[in-house]
Order: C-alpha cells, then structure tokens, then sequence
C-alpha cells in the first residue's frame, strides 16, 4: 500500500513537472480510476482553455491523468477530453447551484466525463455516454459541511441525430409488429368473405 501511495504521488509530480507551478495535479490516494464512483481528486481549476501549458486548463488536467495513468494501472486507459461547457458559462444545466449537490441535464449532447469544482479542489468522473444525471460535491474534502459548487463542466459530443435510443427502437419495433398484425387479421378477414360469397 505504502508502495502504491509512492507512486501516485510521484505520478502526479511527473505529470506536473512540465508545467505552470499552479498546475492542477492529482491528490495522491484519491485517485485510482476517473471510472470509479469516487471518481479523480484534483488539486486545482479546470476550465474550458484547450492550452495545455495554461495550469487550469482541461488539457492540462487530461496530460496529468494520462502521465498518471502509466504509473498506476488501476487508471488505465488514457482520456480524451473534449470541452463543451461549463455552468459559469452556460446557464440551465444544474438545479441546486450554489449548494452541494443537485441535478444536470444536456439535452442534445452526450457526456462523457465530467468534472465538478468546489473549493481548492476538483473532482474528474467518467460518465456512461449520458446527457442528465446527478451531481455532488461530496467527493471534494470539506470540514464539517460540504462545499458548495464552483462550477461544473461537461465533456463529449453532440448527440447524432436521427439515431433513436434503446428505448426507442423497443417502441418502433412494437409498433411495426402490431401494423403487421392488424394487416395479417385484415387480409384474413378479406379471404374468409370472398370464400363465403
């Protein structure tokens, strides 16, 4: 244990060595996988600036989880970010703003990382390919109470048009299932006339 607290701590120099002395750098011990429901502790900020050499920027935090992931294999595999927004820009995506927990919704984007901003700290999730879901900060160290969120920003894509969800297709095949039906009596129906006439 004492071995795998070492090298998460020398991963997360690593990853911050080329960088802004302000860099945001993983909280050694609270990172083992952005996939796990605990998700990555970071020291620092996260926006949407794609400069890697900016401390606060996305990339920035995508290079430090990837340098880090090669140390400690319970991170594997390496992230890709891409940017779509944050709250502090974009306004309607939250409930509970400014407490520490609440709801998001994207319509129209699909999600796959997330990073929720409290206090000194910012924690990195993986998300299921989803476009609402839940947040908390409850993940990010507090004394006594919680902390309230900063901001929190989403990363994906939009979502493909005119391609329908699970739930859909279920619906769309049900539906064709019946018109066949009703068709097949119809025609049936149709057959037992003329037969009797």
């Amino acid at each position: 244990m004492k071995m795998k607290t070492m090298l998460a701590g020398a991963a997360a120099l690593i990853a911050a060595a080329p960088c802004a002395a302000n860099a945001s750098i993983i909280v050694p011990g609270k990172c083992s996988s952005v996939a796990a429901s605990s998700g990555c502790l970071f020291l620092g900020n996260i926006n949407g600036n794609d400069n890697v050499f900016n401390p606060n920027s996305y990339k920035q935090a995508e290079l430090v989880y990837n340098v880090y992931n090669n140390f400690v294999p319970s991170a594997q595999p390496n992230i890709t970010l891409n940017y779509l927004f944050d709250t502090s820009s974009t306004s309607g995506l939250i409930t509970g703003a400014g407490t520490s927990s609440g709801t998001w919704a994207t319509p129209g984007y699909v999600i796959d990382y997330m990073a929720v901003k409290a206090g000194n700290y910012f924690s990195l999730y993986k998300v299921a390919d989803l476009s609402s879901g839940s947040w908390s900060t409850m993940d990010i160290p507090h004394g006594k109470n919680a902390k309230d969120l900063s901001h929190i920003a989403f990363f994906g894509s939009a979502a493909v048009a005119g391609v329908p969800e699970p739930a859909t297709w279920g619906m769309m095949i049900a539906g064709v299932g019946m018109a066949g039906g009703a068709l097949r009596r119809r025609r049936a129906r149709q057959q037992l006339r003329v037969a009797a006439a």
